[in-house]
């Protein structure tokens, strides 16, 4: 090429290219290295001296060589007996939802210096020990736990019930533990159905649990049955209520179930992992109650939950106290108020204001949730009629009655048409009252009339007899709801009508609630 020709553009095109990409490069690399050095402080502060920094860690570094960590810090370490049983990837998919963990930690703080805890457990017959003895019991095992691992007295309640539903629970939990507790089970994940009505109860349990004197901690644990029409069950429209709530998700079926899967993929017939787990009965595997095994994974996966929720929460203690920079959540700086950052710092413990089934807007504030709750078998709390003339008395009064052969069924019952019975109740968060009778098609029940106040015209009509067989089964009314807040008489009356067709007239109360 001589020296008056111009030459190719494509050179001038290379050259500006290798330039651009060089200094693309180099701003890169200068922006990654500083972004490097932002990422170990940004949390907490702005623009950190490297020497003051390497002078803090190592003064963090000999505080934390002076005092070592508690046992409970030793998650899928090789003294970790729990994560060498089950191991790291299976323990991360039983923890369905973490959340920090607020009220956890607190409560784990009240055993850390010794205070004694108390621990309710609101579930239905696997958490009641079916199946199991009372020492294999899984609430058993992680009270023992507790107990061995802070050293504290630990009173254990076990308020589990039999073929219950969150329906129950969210206003009759205080006839089965105290108001006084620390921490609170929820076990009803295959005891509710996948209705929104159910998971709408479970949010009122969640709330109500919540509103108790201790605002006690709350561990929501998921089983598995796999008895029933699908797998799916209340317990996954339980989980986005969990997580509105910021409560802890345990799950046994995320661990359990895509084992079972794979097995029975590889050889249709292996149902040895059913028999491990599950509960045995003269008929066969028991598909709705783990056994011994799956009872002892319960408590295992609790336990291993735990300890990695006391290891974080001491390590935040800690480094708060050292002002230790690398800590995420000890000591956060405040950001400034046009940065766009979330402004409520202290929203650790917050009950939302209102309900997740409600619209959103900017006023709603729910009542505090005050759950009334009177049973006819119950000995906190018993339905306790009110006396004439807005009850009728004698002979014929509505009486406790039970079959001799089955004493733990009691139901208050009148027989005659005409015959009256009053009870007063407490509306609080919902306005709403109910009542729960018995329904069968042969032990000839009849029907009754209720209302409240004086809105007999208002009343709802109740049928004891249905055309189901072999189905004696509790039925829930609601009778008003948005009633005004406060005390209520509800008036229930014997038909003269009934839909029996052997002319019964019985009729069989089992709870009245109100919330």
């Amino acid at each position: 090429m001589s020296v008056g020709q111009r030459p190719p553009r494509s050179f001038y095109f290379l050259g500006s290219a290798v330039i651009l990409s060089t200094f693309i490069l180099f701003v890169f690399s200068s922006e990654f290295y500083g972004f490097e050095e932002r990422v170990e402080s940004c949390a907490h502060f702005r623009d950190p001296s490297p020497l003051w920094k390497q002078q803090h860690v190592n003064s963090v570094s000999k505080k934390l060589d002076m005092e070592p960590e508690p046992g409970f810090c030793n998650y899928c370490t090789p003294t970790d007996e729990i994560c060498k049983r089950y191991g790291s990837f299976n323990l991360a998919r039983s923890r369905a939802y973490e959340g920090p963990n607020a009220q956890l930690k607190r409560v784990l703080r009240k055993a850390r210096s010794k205070q004694p805890i108390k621990i309710g457990i609101l579930g239905g017959s696997v958490s009641m020990g079916l199946g199991v003895t009372p020492a294999t019991n899984w609430a058993t095992l992680y009270a023992e736990y507790i107990r061995d691992t802070y050293g504290v007295e630990v009173e254990l309640i076990n308020g589990s019930v039999g073929a219950t539903t969150s329906e129950y629970m969210e206003t009759c939990l205080l006839e089965h533990i105290p108001e006084d507790v620390d921490l609170v089970f929820i076990e009803l994940a295959i005891n509710d159905r996948r209705f929104e009505s159910l998971a709408v109860a479970y949010e009122n349990l969640i709330r109500a649990v919540w509103e108790l004197p201790n605002r006690p901690a709350i561990i929501n644990v998921q089983i598995m049955a796999l008895m029933f029409n699908s797998i799916t069950m209340g317990g996954d429209l339980h989980t986005a209520v969990a997580q509105y709530y910021d409560t802890p998700i345990v799950s046994v079926r995320n661990v359990l179930l895509p084992q079972i899967l794979q097995t029975t993929q590889v050889n249709s017939s292996d149902t040895s992992l059913e028999d491990y787990w599950y509960h045995h009965t003269r008929e066969g595997i028991d598909l709705r109650h783990l056994g011994t095994n799956g009872h002892r994974m319960i408590a295992d996966l609790l336990k291993s939950f735990t300890s990695r929720v006391a290891c974080e929460g001491w390590r935040e203690e800690h480094a708060a106290r050292i002002r230790d920079p690398s800590a995420v959540g000890s000591w956060d700086w405040i950001p400034g108020p046009n940065e766009g950052l979330l402004p409520n710092q202290d929203v650790e413990e917050y009950l939302p204001r209102q309900s997740l089934f409600q619209k959103f807007d900017h006023s709603t504030v729910m009542r505090p949730a005050k759950p009334f709750c009177q049973t006819a078998e119950g000995t906190k709390h018993p339905l306790k009629p009110l006396p004439a003339p807005l009850s009728t008395e004698g002979e014929d009064a509505f009486q406790p009655w039970w079959h001799p052969t089955r004493p733990d069924k009691v139901w208050l019952t009148g027989r005659k048409p005409g015959v009256k019975v009053a009870f007063k109740v407490e509306a609080s968060t919902l306005g709403r009252i109910r009542l729960t009778y018995l329904r069968s098609k042969t032990y000839g029940l009849g029907s009754a009339v209720c209302w409240l106040d004086d809105n007999r015209a208002g009343g709802t009509q109740m049928n004891g007899w249905w055309d189901v067989d072999h189905i004696h089964s509790p039925h829930t009314v609601t009778l008003a709801e948005n009633v005004e807040h406060g005390e209520h008489i509800l008036h229930c009356e014997i038909l003269k009508e009934t839909k029996d067709p052997g002319g019964g007239t019985e009729f069989r109360i089992i709870a009245i609630d109100a919330l």
